[in-house]
């Protein structure tokens, strides 16, 4: 464990020496933004957690600092030296600024207020990953190096599903992450970008297959969790992509994409038909009863503290507690313990109080309905595919966690705030596009006034411009 800390305070001195490499060429910041989600894939050797509880089963486990957080700071600050416009405040922040400040109140009804540091620290040092790419994205439109570290670590967990699968013999496969449940997540929000970008972008047919392929293999991937959320989310997420899309663009080339995945899909439905089938009607009775105990435990908490919740991250301690947990003595907690409740929206709505519940999802939401808002926007560009796929995504994993936490785990939590990063992006170039629209415009009204030719005098608004491509 000494090992452990001694390189890491190496790493955090190479931060100085990789800032001054990003500052000299822009080519490495695009080898550090491929890297960002590449580090996925070891995550656990690559994180360490400062004054953690190995043994403590909540969604942050202690004051954790990763290569990806130090990737982010070297990123961010060469940008601030190579003095690009950074910006500290994007589009749809307030609403993360207001759900951590209700989070950080909460710490005032903790039972032990350092379990709540722990996910309070995992707050902010996401935000400055998102901080980091969102810059990164608004300043130079460049998303590829991104898409394909996300790729490259599809395509290693599919591998890894594949020897779990096939040489393991395990029936759930949950690839390099922590769980099923958390792999099958990660792929509903993922993939329909890679959809969308294939029957949207018109580019050389090598790259059309490769992201075809990617696509393929992390439908696959989310098939084989054999998780009934996955299952269930994963096309629908799909299926909002398709109609994004289809309202835009009626090409030839969609129904041809869209064809041979749906026979793909067909055929690998039909391969594991009898284990799907398995999974939604003969799954354990236990399942379904512990989530309804977890629900009411949730419920009596939120009751008891409606406002500012029980303390963020503090779900296993206070369920614990007989006066919300009338289901102590029962034969399942006897042999496995207090488990985290099977709902991201109750967990919240424990630990955070209504406050917290409602903020969240005013943040979650607002960047959804940004997401088709802006697909209208941007729907003559090459940066459309990002929207209508990451309407999908975003739906489809708010869906699933109404039946899951695990949207909240480090990696998942990771992936949704640099997608919120990229639409963030969007949004801003946007905005300042139609700002300098109408500078213009008000410029030219001012110089057709002192022609007095009243002839010329425009009667209204220019139609606006599209953003930049």
């Amino acid at each position: 464990m000494e090992l452990k800390y001694l390189v890491f305070i190496i790493a955090i001195g190479g931060i100085i020496p990789l800032t001054m490499l990003l500052m000299l060429s822009q080519k490495s910041m695009k080898v550090v933004v491929f890297l960002l989600p590449v580090f996925f894939w070891k995550y656990q050797s690559t994180a360490i957690n400062f004054f953690t509880d190995p043994e403590y089963r909540g969604t942050a486990l202690g004051f954790e600092i990763s290569v990806i957080h130090l990737l982010a700071v070297a990123l961010l600050l060469a940008m601030i030296l190579r003095q690009w416009p950074v910006k500290f405040f994007f589009p749809g922040l307030v609403l993360y600024i207001l759900y951590f400040l209700v989070s950080l109140l909460s710490v005032f009804f903790s039972p032990v207020a350092i379990y709540s540091g722990f996910e309070l620290f995992k707050m902010l040092n996401l935000l400055i990953t998102f901080l980091a790419l969102a810059n990164y994205f608004y300043m130079t439109h460049e998303f590829d190096s991104f898409l394909l570290g996300v790729s490259l670590v599809i395509f290693i967990n599919f591998l890894i599903c594949m020897e779990m699968k096939y040489i393991t013999g395990i029936v759930q496969v949950y690839g390099l992450f922590p769980h099923q449940n958390s792999m099958g997540m990660f792929m509903s929000l993922i993939g329909p970008v890679f959809l969308a970008r294939v029957i949207n972008k018109n580019e050389h047919i090598i790259k059309t297959l490769f992201f075809l392929f990617i696509f393929i293999i992390s439908f696959l991937s989310a098939l084989f969790t054999y998780s009934r959320g996955s299952i269930a989310c994963f096309p629908f997420g799909c299926l909002v992509t398709i109609l994004l899309t289809a309202f835009f663009h009626r090409t030839s080339k969609a129904l041809i994409v869209l064809s041979v995945t749906g026979v793909l899909g067909i055929f690998t439905l039909l391969y594991s038909f009898e284990t799907i089938v398995n999974r939604f009607t003969k799954a354990p009775e236990a399942s379904a009863e512990t989530r309804r105990f977890f629900a009411e435990v949730a419920v009596n908490i939120m009751n008891d503290k409606p406002l500012l919740g029980c303390g963020v991250n503090t779900w296993i301690i206070v369920a614990n507690d007989p006066r919300y947990n009338p289901y102590l003595k029962h034969p399942y907690f006897a042999t496995r313990g207090m488990g985290i409740v099977e709902t991201t929206y109750l967990l919240v709505g424990a630990e955070c109080g209504l406050l917290g519940l409602a903020a969240m999802l005013c943040w979650y939401f607002y960047y959804f309905f940004q997401a088709v808002f802006q697909s209208f926007q941007w729907r003559k560009t090459n940066y459309f595919y990002l929207l209508a796929g990451l309407a999908g995504g975003f739906l489809s994993n708010y869906l699933q966690s109404t039946l899951e936490w695990v949207l909240k785990q480090q990696i998942n939590y990771f992936m949704l705030f640099w997608c919120f990063g990229i639409v963030a992006a969007l949004i801003q170039s946007t905005r300042e596009h139609t700002f300098l629209s109408k500078l213009a415009f008000i410029k030219m009204k001012s110089q057709l006034r002192h022609m007095n030719n009243s002839q010329f005098i425009p009667q209204g608004m220019p139609p606006r411009p599209m953003p930049p491509q």
